[in-house]
Order: C-alpha cells, then structure tokens, then sequence
C-alpha cells in the first residue's frame, strides 16, 4: 500500500476511552494507521492523553480533553463529547469516513455530524466481544456499519445488526523485521498481557503446579489489579521460585532469554493478538478454546486449544510437551500459519471495507 491509489479517502478514528497506552487497541490502531496514512488522509481524535503516549509516536493524535470530571452524568457527557468532537472536527473537514473504537464514540460521532450539518459514515470497530457492549445496543445501532475482528465477532453482529454493513477485517500484525524467539534448552512458559480476571493467569499457575517434578520457568509480562494476588497465590502453590515477574514492557519479546511456548488461558477473547505476535515470532502457543478468537488461529500447524476452564486437561498438555511427547511446532510453521494475518495484507482488507462502506451509503444518499 505504498502507491497513491485512484481513491483518497479523509478517515477520522474516534477512541472513545481513555487509553494506557499498552494495549492491544493502541498496538492495532497505530499499525493500521501507518499503513493507510501511505494513501490516505487519516487523524485520530483521542478522549484524552493515553497513560503512555510512546504508542503515539508518528501519529497525528488529537485529545478531546485535558481531564474528565466523573461527577457529571452520563447524559450530559455525551452532549459534552459531541460537542467537543464537533468543535474538532469542524478543522478536519472533509471527513468522507468516521471510525470508532466503541459505542459512545458512534453516537457521539454522529450527533457531532449532525451539528456540523454533514452526512458521513459511521462505522464501529470494536475490540471486544460484543456482548460486553449488551447496554449500548441502541448507541451501535446508529452506526452505518461495524468492523469486526473475528468469524465470531461477525456472526454476533450479523445477529444483532442485520440491516447493517458488517464486514470481517481482522486485527493486524507486523512481520516485517520481526526475528524468531529462541527457544531455550530447559522450557520456559510465557504470558503476556494485562493481569485482569478475564485473562485467568491464576489457571496458568494452577495448571503448571502439578509438574513441579519437571523442570520449568513461568515468565510473566504484564501489569494489573490481580499482580498481588497471583503473587500471593504463587506462594500458596510453592510455585514461586519458577515464576519471573517483569511488570510491563515496552518490547516484551526482547525481553525474555527464550520461550517454549505462550500460554493463554482467558475466558474470553474478541481476537487474540498476542498468539499471533507469538506465533509470527516462532512460537507455539497453548491457549483456552473461549470464544472467539483464539479457534480462528491455534490449530495443529502451531499449537494446541484445551477446554475453557478444563484445569485437567491443560496440565496434560503441558506435561506432554515437557515430556517429549507432543513434538512443538517448528518456528516456520507457527509463523507461516499467520502469515495472512500480515498488516500489509490486513490494511488492505480494512481500506476495501472503508471503501465499500462511504460508497453503500453515498449510493443510499443519493436515493433520499
């Protein structure tokens, strides 16, 4: 997507919570935005100042706010939010497309084009699983069309919104210059993300617990609200000596000596896209079969899926493997089984869904 293609479209993102800076929103958004800024024009409106603005590096960011004053109620801040979009927006005109990262975004966005007294499309591109969004139905509804990042993701908004434009996009990963982990000669076990309860890390402890006659490392990249219990619970398991804890890392995969696997064991996931940074990188992955994401991308070629919640069976897994008996996947098969998941490739999937989206609704608007 180097080339100035016959089309340029004005594309708008609206983030519509306050970001860290560390997740895997800011890692799919920056990605996709460097790859459509080399053919279009494209401007990211911010709720307010990422935790961590490194994510930002490059990007044109404009946050909507220095601070929020939780006090006042709801209503009255989606008349603030559209308003302050609304003033943003008037020095970005034309916008021939908005996407937004949530539903409050959505609404927002177009009670802002409404003032503004323009007709562009809204599209959501929503980064969790849609039923986490069950109370914003009606905001969703507003929109044009929805960006989904897995199979299950689409089905759902097929389901819930069929009279809109919904289209598979997937989430991006960069390739380019990204070198296999090693993998070391004693096993080395790996986490990276948040340390939230939906992530359950507490599983990945108490199914390693079990193989304490093996020899094994658990490393943990990441940050978040259940640190002091999962350390607590590492003492109750005895298991704290095996674990190395890292806190959260800029480049997590420079970070660790080598890796035999990385280990997922949430209990849900809308993509996944920490197996496919692993992956892409040559490793194999261990995961929880949750819904959705992770049953689109762990398969024989690089790794294995186990039961959600089923403790049982993943410490099986994990035996086997530290017993010989499940033979790893080569790194080139764990990468090549993401390949299509390239941003290259992704970005282009995402310009034609843009695309298809601002000429449905020009063709609609036309006919009014």
């Amino acid at each position: 997507m180097s080339d100035k293609g016959d089309f340029e479209l004005n594309i708008l993102f609206v983030v519509d919570i306050l970001l860290s800076g560390r997740g895997g929103m800011e890692t799919a958004l920056s990605l996709i935005y460097h790859e459509l800024k080399q053919r279009h024009n494209v401007v990211v409106i911010l709720k307010g100042k990422s935790e961590d603005a490194a994510w930002e590096t490059g990007i044109t960011a404009i946050p909507l706010f220095q601070k929020i004053n939780d006090r006042i109620p709801p209503k009255y801040l989606l008349n603030i939010y559209s308003a302050a979009l609304s003033n943003a927006m008037t020095n970005l005109l034309p916008v021939d497309i908005i996407v937004s990262t949530g539903p409050i975004g959505v609404k927002a966005a177009r009670m802002a084009a409404e003032k503004l007294n323009i007709r562009v499309p809204v599209v959501s591109w929503l980064h969790f699983n849609l039923d986490f969004f069950v109370h914003y139905f009606d905001d969703l509804q507003t929109a044009d069309g929805h960006l989904a990042i897995s199979e299950g993701n689409l089905k759902d908004m097929h389901c819930v919104f069929p009279g809109k434009i919904n289209k598979l996009v997937y989430n991006p990963v960069k390739f380019d210059n990204v070198s296999y982990v090693t993998r070391p000669d004693n096993p080395i076990f790996l986490y990276v993300g948040r340390l939230a309860k939906v992530k359950r890390v507490d599983h990945i402890m108490k199914a390693l617990s079990p193989l304490q006659n093996h020899r094994w490392e658990l490393h943990i990249i990441g940050d978040g609200e259940e640190y002091e219990p999962l350390l607590d619970l590492s003492r109750q398991l005895g298991i704290e000596d095996r674990i190395a804890w890292y806190g959260w890392r800029q480049r997590p995969w420079e970070a660790v000596p080598g890796v035999t696997s990385l280990l997922l064991a949430s209990d849900t996931e809308p993509f996944g896209l920490v197996l496919i940074e692993a992956l892409s990188r040559g490793i194999p992955v261990i995961s929880s079969n949750c819904k959705y994401g992770p049953r689109e991308i762990v398969n024989e070629r690089n790794g294995w899926l186990y039961p959600s919640n089923d403790l049982e069976q993943f410490t099986s897994i994990l035996r086997k493997v530290l017993d010989g008996e499940q033979r790893l996947p080569s790194p080139e098969s764990c990468r090549e089984s993401v390949r299509s998941y390239a941003v290259e490739t992704i970005a282009k999937r995402y310009e034609q869904a843009l695309l298809d989206i601002t000429q449905h609704t020009a063709g609609k608007l036309e006919t009014i």
